[in-house]
């Protein structure tokens, strides 16, 4: 019985230390990198909410033939979309909106005509976005700047 435990070969005290040491470079690597890959996806999200609650207002106004409204609040960091006594609130806390160009309120006419265009950013921890809506069409497009 005692010569099995002597052929038995294990793990050396160096060996296990340099397979923590390694296995603790690459968790410190992967918890640094995870921060900014998050906010970058929470800022991406927030931007495709905001294009596509636009998107809504515009539809909304078509499919009921009746007028919407979407009222930014930049410094209370949200903004209103009301339609036909409706009203859906959302807000951005950790996101800073900053209307470029466009007036603190758009309106979609009934056949889904904005009442103006302009621009819209949305800065967050170094992230921007910048939305612009077509006058005329009314079409909504976001791209990373």
């Amino acid at each position: 019985m005692n010569n099995n435990r002597l052929t038995e070969n294990g793990f050396t005290l160096l060996e296990s230390l340099v397979v923590l040491s390694l296995a603790s470079v690459l968790l410190t690597v992967l918890f640094t990198a995870v921060p900014p890959v998050y906010t970058h996806l929470a800022v991406r999200q927030k931007t495709e909410q905001l294009q596509k609650d636009i998107q809504l207002a515009q539809e909304t106004a078509i499919a009921e033939h009746k007028r919407t409204k979407i009222t930014f609040l930049p410094k209370e960091h949200k903004y209103k979309l009301q339609s036909a006594g409706r009203i859906v609130e959302r807000s951005f806390d950790s996101l800073h909106i900053t209307l470029v160009t466009l007036p603190e309120s758009l309106e979609f006419n009934e056949k889904g005509h904005p009442n103006s265009g302009g621009k819209i950013q949305l800065k967050s921890a170094g992230f921007t976005y910048e939305i612009t809506i077509y006058l005329g069409s009314g079409n909504v497009h976001a791209e990373r700047k």
